[in-house]
């Protein structure tokens, strides 16, 4: 193998040192490397045949360290406890977790990531976000352990770290540094270039003796190139990433006309003659960066929500043990421990509660602005805040298994998507940035022969006022913006076009159990029999109905006194048994009870009737319960009525049930004793006569239903939460954010409009206008960026303002994670 001529390393582009002899045979030549780390990870890239990574990378990677000799550098990591922690379950055994890594630069690193690890048994999925450098990676730990899959990803240059609820802060914190940095140089550069070519601008052409002029171009020229080469390095990089994927992005022809602007200037000031535009460049790359720092921050907004949600677990946790208590983290905690909260205290993990009585407040979670009282046999949440009280708990789940980081994750995938909106939008800037270069090339030949003197500045003005930024910003801003405000009001956005569709809706179809109502029910009216009081009707009812877990046992709560059952049974579908005072009682339909005792019953009258019934008696108590339903039903209703979307009402529930429910909510259609598949049918039917179908449903249990709706919305309490897989999700126990949803929606859209409009019709008017030379290039640096900032600013306008309708009484609901 013959020495190398480099004099730079081909892996990192650092110098070699002087007697290197250290070189990889990549591409069929011999590379130069600067030191063994970077010649093992180049031989790693090279001996696994993905030599092309060279080919695709638009940005060099730092220099890597010498490979760690310590192979059980990261053992700890397949430890159980971790791997609980950190990697939720998925099917056959398999894990998922996401890992934050180091030196992610460009797309060519997420291919080699993507290329390298899938070489290992058991890696199914490797999905690198290059923006913040996040790999979610699903694998099998029985075939390839987690560590070895991180020394891998360290082998090549990209070590990894667990993902915590700091790292999203640390990122969005560097990336605040990194622009600001820019932003200052190109600020600074930009003050200092203007106060040279001020005298120029105030004496005139031809005021200043060439000598002087040449001064003032030269200092200038030594000012602008390192600003303009520095502080305009994210255009750079983004212009030579597109064109390798050979794709027309909007840096393009940002970096086009920075690098044509400097260079030309160069040239002029060393070799020749004529007008420099060193102020327009610097001022161009400052007013630019001020608009991606504009932006940078409204989409860090966006993400405040899952931030928020992240932060909310306590950084320990109190383990009760056998001789008293100990302070645990959180990557500690086990299935099964059990945990004491204090009064004040955050829920860790998701359980449910041993001992101990306390208000629960979750409104970090699902918005509700009342806490809610939990007592043994209750679940709570992880990120709950308990008050007024301590709980003991059993814990349930932990890590990535827990509600909260369900909805973390929810919040997170959501953001990834790239709405259906704004890849039109892309694919018409990428039309329009064609348009544009074409446009400019005409543009430079006319004046090239009618005033060679402008050809610069006109190609500069056009190259920039006619950058499609806001057009391509317009959409996924306003979605973004959208989406964080729902979540503050209790709305989960699991697929962002869900809420451009929305005003599109023509029907709702509503779910009755579980959606327009509250699990559950409530006591509606009592019957005693002749040898019993109503106290003593409830007071049997009460401590009967706790051997049972169906929801019509919620309306007796509280009411049992104290009795005591004896061999109480619960019969499915039918209703409960059990002596209570050595007396035997039957509580359920009055079918059963008659069937059980021996005796003829009749049915007490319309509605949900329970017959109690003591043994050796002949008349029972009759009780009947009914469905409450949710706050914010009828709200919503009335809202969905005004605005003239058509309401039916779909359940698998009786049809006296049904039609008293659709009278009480006002909903004029009604169809009862519906299973999963007629409910599916039936909105199937909808849409084939042109109707754009909506479904509410619990989210799991109508989940084929909700699939096969235009835009599914499901209403989701406790762990049903991350398993629902709706478009829409709404967390709290009402339908109140819901009403805030339909009142949002039409907003959405309107918003979405006015950002297209304003940046079609400024591309459009702003390109003629340059081209005909009547817009300088620092002018044009400023309208480019301007446009930008007002759709940015007019997007941000969904995420503060709440709608000022009255959604109940006039009063506004407590938002979801104000920490946000």
């Amino acid at each position: 193998m013959n020495k190398p001529a480099e004099k730079t390393c081909f892996h990192c582009g650092e110098p070699v040192p002087p007697a290197t002899d250290l070189a990889v045979e990549i591409g069929g030549q011999s590379r130069a490397m600067c030191c063994a780390g970077c010649r093992a990870v180049a031989s790693l890239i090279h001996s696994a045949g993905l030599d092309r990574y060279y080919d695709f990378r638009d940005a060099l990677p730092e220099r890597p360290d010498a490979p760690e000799a310590d192979p059980g550098r990261f053992a700890a990591w397949d430890r159980d406890a971790v791997l609980d922690f950190h990697a939720g379950p998925e099917t056959n055994g398999r894990r998922s977790i996401v890992l934050v890594l180091e030196n992610v630069h460009c797309a060519a690193c997420a291919w080699l990531v993507h290329r390298y690890l899938g070489q290992y048994p058991g890696v199914s999925e490797t999905r690198l976000d290059v923006g913040d450098g996040r790999l979610h990676l699903t694998f099998d730990p029985a075939q390839t352990p987690l560590s070895a899959l991180a020394a891998a990803l360290e082998r090549i240059g990209y070590p990894p770290h667990l993902d915590t609820p700091d790292s999203g802060l640390d990122r969005d914190r560097n990336e605040r540094r990194r622009m600001l940095r820019y932003l200052i140089v190109a600020a600074l550069g930009m003050m200092q270039v203007m106060s040279y070519a001020l005298a120029n601008y105030i004496g005139g052409a031809g005021d200043m003796d060439p000598e002087t002029e040449h001064f003032f171009r030269l200092i200038s020229m030594i000012v602008a190139v390192p600003v303009a080469l520095y502080a305009g390095q994210p255009f750079y990089r983004s212009a030579l990433q597109h064109l390798r994927q050979r794709h027309l992005g909007l840096d393009v022809p940002v970096a086009a006309a920075i690098l044509l602007a400097l260079f030309s200037s160069v040239a002029i000031t060393l070799f020749g003659s004529g007008e420099v535009y060193f102020d327009s460049v610097v001022m161009f790359v400052f007013f630019l960066l001020l608009g991606r720092f504009a932006v940078m921050l409204a989409r860090q907004q966006s993400g405040a929500v899952h931030s928020a949600l992240a932060r909310a677990l306590p950084g320990q946790a109190r383990r009760l043990t056998e001789t008293g208590s100990e302070a645990v983290g959180l990557v500690e905690l086990q299935e099964g421990d059990r945990v004491q909260v204090a009064d004040g205290d955050v829920v860790p993990a998701d359980g449910v509660v041993t001992e101990g009585d306390a208000s629960v407040d979750e409104s970090l979670l699902s918005g509700e602005s009342e806490p809610r009282r939990r007592a043994p046999g209750d679940a709570v949440l992880a990120g709950s805040l308990v008050t007024g009280g301590s709980l003991q708990l059993r814990i349930e789940r932990i890590g990535r298994a827990t509600v909260i980081s369900g909805i973390a994750d929810l919040l997170s995938e959501a953001r990834r998507r790239r709405p259906r909106l704004a890849q039109l939008a892309d694919r018409a800037a990428a039309w329009f940035i064609a348009l544009i270069l074409v446009s400019t090339g005409l543009a430079a030949i006319y004046w090239w022969n009618a005033d060679p003197a402008r050809v610069i500045p006109v190609t500069l003005a056009m190259l920039v006022v006619a950058c499609p930024c806001a057009l391509a910003l317009g959409t996924p801003t306003a979605l973004a913006s959208a989406t964080r405000g729902l979540a503050r009001e209790g709305v989960l956005t699991a697929n962002p076009d869900a809420l451009e569709g929305l005003p599109k809706i023509s029907h709702v179809v509503f779910d009755k159990t579980g959606t327009l109502t509250e699990p559950g029910t409530r006591l509606a009216e009592v019957r005693p029999a002749p040898d019993m009081d109503r106290d003593r009707v409830l007071a049997l009812a009460g401590a009967l109905e706790r051997v049972s877990n169906h929801p019509v046992a919620r309306a007796f709560t509280g009411f049992d006194r104290g009795l005591v059952v004896q061999g109480g049974k619960s019969v499915a579908g039918a209703g409960v048994v059990g002596r209570i005072d050595g007396r035997r009682y039957w509580l359920g339909r009055s079918a059963w009870v008659a069937e059980q005792a021996g005796v003829a019953l009749a049915e007490a009258g319309e509605g949900i009737w329970l017959a109690l019934l003591a043994e050796g008696a002949e008349q029972p108590a009759w009780i009947r319960v009914e469905a409450r339903f949710r706050a914010g039903a009828r709200a919503l209703i009335e809202r969905l009525n005004a605005i003239g979307v058509e309401v039916i009402l779909a359940s698998g529930d009786r049809r006296v049930n049904v039609d008293s429910a659709a009278i009480e909510l006002g909903i004029g259609e009604s169809h009862a004793e519906m299973l999963p598949e007629d409910k599916l049918a039936l909105i199937e039917r909808l849409q084939r006569s042109g109707a754009v179908v909506a479904m509410v449903g619990d989210g799991i249990n109508d989940a084929p239903v909700l699939a096969g709706a235009d835009i599914s919305i499901a209403l989701a309490e406790g762990a049903a939460i991350a398993r629902t897989q709706a478009d829409l999700v709404a967390t709290g126990r009402d339908l109140q954010p819901l009403v805030a949803l339909f009142q949002r929606a039409p907003a959405v859209r309107r918003i979405i409009r006015q950002n297209l409009v304003w940046a079609l019709s400024y591309n459009l008017c702003a390109l003629p206008l340059a081209a005909a030379g009547l817009v300088p290039p620092w002018a044009a640096a400023i309208g480019m960026s301007a446009s930008s900032i007002a759709v940015v600013v007019n997007a941000r306008r969904l995420g503060r303002a709440q709608d000022r309708q009255t959604i109940q009484s006039g009063s506004e609901r407590p938002v979801v994670a104000e920490a946000a």
